[in-house]
């Protein structure tokens, strides 16, 4: 309470003085040197009573920390039992929800610089450079594919995976995956796209169905090399039918679509390399979806409901 009025005290001394000096016409060098004094020794009251009432609130913590016994030590031992297990799970996920952001903020660096300087606006540059920037682009969004994923399959394997649904037009997904995976080939493949003239609403979260599609697309493009790979859509009554074709082959891709708890139970590396594809079947099933696959030619199915079909 003391150390509050002192400072009221110099705040409304100053002013005081001020207003004298500016407003009233005491401006004789005496009158502003004791003012200035005043204000001075104020200041210096205020602060010993700052400190004082610091040290005081230091000893008093003391004294009460020396009287109340140690709750830790008192506290009696317990077992580790199911809920610990499950904190210690929740802290898991979130510890890799933090490493995410952490990867993807440099990787966001990556692929933006590559993109400002594949756009010439830093200077022009040659074919060689072009394509050293566009293997970078490529593996960059490779790399951020595979992180997402991982980060699907840990939230599936607590079965923690939350959607961010919205309602979307599937023709611009189906297009913009299209484009992108032309870059996710270093510009040395595309891929085709084949799409109706009316709107294909669905609802879904957008950015883990586009991830679904490119994962889908570069299996396929990874699979068979001299492939022409085609993206079509075509709504199907109450439902919405995503075709990714690898034409000219007729490879099978595999013989089933692997399952999230095969694949974390595996130690084959070609079953491992077929994770992301495991997390894209979950996550299309989590859309009230479906995944299919054939041969003859090669291709993915993907069956989503349509709003507002028939």
């Amino acid at each position: 309470m003391t150390l509050r009025f002192v400072s009221y005290a110099v705040f409304v001394g100053l002013l005081t003085g001020l207003g004298l000096f500016f407003h009233a016409g005491v401006r004789d060098a005496a009158s502003w040197s004791w003012f200035v004094l005043g204000g001075l020794a104020a200041a210096a009251g205020m602060a010993w009573l700052a400190r004082s009432a610091i040290d005081r609130s230091f000893e008093t913590g003391a004294a009460k920390d020396a009287l109340e016994p140690d709750e830790a030590a008192m506290a009696p031992s317990v077992d580790v039992v199911d809920g610990d297990e499950e904190v210690a799970e929740d802290e898991e996920v979130d510890y890799l929800t933090a490493l995410r952001h952490e990867f993807r903020t440099p990787l966001n660096a990556v692929l933006g610089f590559s993109d400002v300087l594949l756009s010439g606006i830093d200077g022009e540059v040659n074919e060689s450079q072009r394509e050293d920037l566009e293997i970078i682009r490529a593996s960059g969004i490779r790399l951020k594919l595979l992180l997402d994923s991982a980060l699907d399959l840990s939230h599936l394997a607590y079965d923690d995976l939350r959607l961010n649904e919205d309602r979307i037009d599937v023709r611009e997904l189906v297009s913009r995956v299209a484009a992108e995976a032309g870059q996710l080939w270093s510009n040395k493949r595309s891929a085709t796209c084949v799409l109706p003239e009316q709107p294909c609403i669905t609802e879904a979260d957008e950015s883990r169905l586009r991830r679904s599609m490119l994962v889908l697309t570069d299996f396929l493009a990874t699979d068979h090399r001299d492939a022409e790979i085609e993206l079509s859509l075509v709504p199907t009554g109450s439902h919405l039918a995503i075709e990714i074709t690898a034409g000219a082959s007729d490879r099978l891709s595999f013989d089933a679509l692997p399952t999230t708890a095969e694949v974390l139970a595996s130690e084959e590396a070609g079953e491992i390399r077929r994770w992301p594809v495991a997390v894209t079947a979950e996550v299309i099933s989590r859309h009230r979806g479906s995944l299919y696959h054939g041969n003859s030619p090669s291709r993915f199915l993907i069956r989503l409901p349509q709003l507002g079909g028939r």
